[in-house]
């Protein structure tokens, strides 16, 4: 049994020392800026590297884009060295710091946050006037929801999609959407606002329930009307409440003479995610089967319902409450896939193919591959784009807004917070791009190491498809090595590091965990005792990767030689992969999708469909993400 621990961590990485990062830059396969388009290449098992496959350009975009002016990278430093005081003094209620700062910034993201600060400060305020004046001046692709929702209360815009979006959240939202839905209270939909106070409340959220309370014309400390019957719910889904869930159920029993169905509906949906979340389905499932409302149920309730229908098999269930769900969620790829899977159990064929059908061009995600696979069909990572031209990257990189982004990225060593910012600028610079030439820019950030943005840069296509840059594959002889040394599947390996740090090589995450492949230092003590290395290795590209790769094959080892388990164990730990086994075999995209923390599920789900994906650059026989899922063993 291993007893090497990792924790959950937040995807978070700030940069260690300037000296690292240097050697990590030297170890690197870094291209040199020759002008030159420079081709990404995969990793082979063979040790052959593989050329991009091409088709022809099929979404009709040309390349288009005109360089926007530089400027000197002094004053971009000098800039951003006031930043941070210049968004507090917005944050405080000072017009004339982000007023004067702006009159001499060029556009910017750092600008664009200025602005956006200002302008939540100006609501706050209501400086009506001033704040008209400056939200003209933001592009409404750079407007903050915040921002929006304060230009809704003075009547700059109208969206009723925003409104309804808040008035559908039952957790806490943003002090400009709160007001908003608070002054469009009475006149709205009075269930969904009411369906609001249940869900603050349970978030305990207590003043904000309070005042939208009184905002619909009934307080909750009223001792009459709808605000008072709501009130008798804080002693079952407030937190403290939910502390003892027995008790709260037994309370939630009591009281239902004195609720409505729509009370009573929402109150078990709490109730039965919190037994859901810690692992009590059958428990979860009878919670849920007394909503006799579902039209009350939040999205985190309906989930959770169908999660706990599918760990117990209850696929009758499954599929009533996914048909039960609001359009917009229905729709979620996952929702569509296992309806789809419902249907077909039922042999329902043609519903089924429809809704796998429409859950396969979702996109890359794990849903979509699973419902692609369920067609009959693969994954195809050949792209359908031919590679940018030097012309097109000389372009672009005259661009200021790109060479603001690189110059901070490079200025960046030792500095995550300036990195971020990096990061912000590459994003604002990329903003509004076609699919061509945001490829373009993509393969620029690629050939300057900027790899997280390379990756964020692709993936944001649609239609226009390089794999090469989505699945970028550098450090090929260390990855591909030390994964046969340790008798891992290198497509697994590349998975990983694709959503443990996005090859930033001194990725640093707000637990400690070190390096591409996001090690504790304590695991690493540990490994470098047991192996014969130096627990300084993990701060070296080449240390790091054999100590993530080692882990990876004794967290599988340690679980049941399971990859999906061994994945869950990577990011939150072998004990609590161990927790999450059912006591009969289950199907790996069960487990997977039954996972109680919100980043772990996620997590799981991305490394392996990102693993699907390197496997077929890696010309790997076996690239079905079913297959990869497979069975998750029995609990013992």
């Amino acid at each position: 049994m291993n007893s090497i621990q990792k924790f959950p961590k937040k995807l978070t990485y700030p940069l260690i020392a300037a000296a690292l990062t240097l050697i990590a830059a030297c170890a690197s396969d870094r291209v040199p800026d020759t002008g030159k388009t420079t081709k990404p290449t995969t990793p082979n098992t063979q040790g052959k590297k593989l050329e991009p496959i091409a088709t022809p350009n099929m979404a009709g975009e040309g390349f288009s884009f005109t360089p926007k002016s530089a400027e000197n990278f002094s004053q971009t430093m000098s800039d951003y060295s006031r930043l941070a005081s210049v968004l507090a003094a917005a944050q405080a209620g000072d017009d004339f710091t982000p007023q004067q700062f702006l009159a001499t910034q060029s556009n910017s993201a750092m600008g664009e946050a200025v602005r956006n600060e200002w302008l939540k400060s100006l609501g706050v305020r209501q400086q009506i006037q001033l704040f008209k004046q400056q939200y003209a001046l933001l592009p409404a692709d750079g407007r903050l929801k915040e921002v929006r929702c304060y230009a809704m209360l003075f009547g700059i815009e109208n969206d009723a999609a925003l409104l309804q979006e808040h008035l559908e959240e039952t957790g806490k939202a943003s002090a400009g959407c709160t007001r908003l839905v608070e002054s469009r209270a009475v006149g709205v939909d009075n269930q969904l606002a009411w369906r609001r106070v249940r869900g603050l409340i349970s978030n305990n959220q207590i003043t904000d329930a309070r005042n939208l309370a009184a905002a619909l014309g009934s307080p909750l400390d009223g001792g009459v009307g709808q605000g008072a019957q709501e009130n008798l719910l804080r002693d079952v889904i407030s937190p403290s409440a939910k502390k003892s869930p027995a008790i709260a159920a037994s309370r939630l029993a009591n009281i239902s003479g004195s609720l409505n169905n729509q009370q009573t509906s929402f109150a078990w949906g709490v109730l039965g995610v919190e037994q859901a979340e810690s692992g009590n389905f059958p428990t979860a499932l009878a919670y849920f089967n007394r909503a006799s409302d579902r039209s009350q149920l939040s999205k985190n309730q309906f989930e959770w319902y169908v999660r706990s229908a599918l760990r117990l098999g209850q696929w009758d269930t499954v599929a009533s409450v996914i048909e039960a769900m609001p359009q917009k969620l229905r729709d979620d790829s996952a929702w569509s896939y296992w309806l789809a899977r419902v249907y077909q159990m039922r042999g329902q064929t043609a519903q089924a193919q429809a809704l796998f059908d429409k859950a396969s061009k979702t996109g890359r995600n794990f849903y979509a591959v699973l419902s692609l696979e369920e067609l009959g069909k693969r994954v195809d990572t050949r792209n359908n784009v031919a590679n940018p031209t030097a012309q097109q990257l000389n372009t672009i990189k005259q661009d200021g807004a790109i060479q603001r982004a690189l110059q901070m990225y490079r200025a960046s060593a030792g500095n995550w917070e300036l990195r971020k910012q990096a990061q912000a600028e590459w994003r604002y610079a990329t903003r509004g791009m076609n699919e061509t030439t945001r490829l373009a820019a993509a393969q620029l950030a690629y050939d300057n190491q900027f790899y997280e943005m390379a990756i964020a840069t692709a993936d944001s296509t649609s239609k226009l498809l390089n794999y090469n840059l989505r699945y970028i594959s550098p450090f090929q002889d260390l990855v591909v090595d030390y994964s046969a040394q340790a008798n891992v599947d290198a497509a697994w390996v590349y998975g990983l590091i694709r959503q443990e740090s996005r090859f930033m090589l001194s990725a640093k995450s707000s637990v400690g965990a070190q390096g591409l492949m996001q090690v504790m230092p304590a695991t690493a003590a540990e490994i470098a005792r047991r192996i014969g290395m130096s627990q300084s290795d993990l701060y070296t590209m080449d240390g790091n990767i054999r100590m993530g790769t080692w882990y990876m094959a004794d967290a599988r080892r340690s679980l049941q030689n399971n990859e999906v388990m061994a994945t869950a164990g990577y990011n939150a730990g072998p004990s609590r992969a161990r927790k999450w086994q059912a006591n009969v075999p289950l199907e790996g995209a069960i487990y997977a999708e039954t996972i109680p923390f919100t980043e772990t599920r996620d997590y799981v789900k991305k490394v392996m469909t990102n693993a699907t994906y390197y496997a077929s650059l890696l010309n790997e026989p076996h690239t079905s993400l079913k297959t990869r899922m497979g069975m998750v063993p029995a609990r013992y």
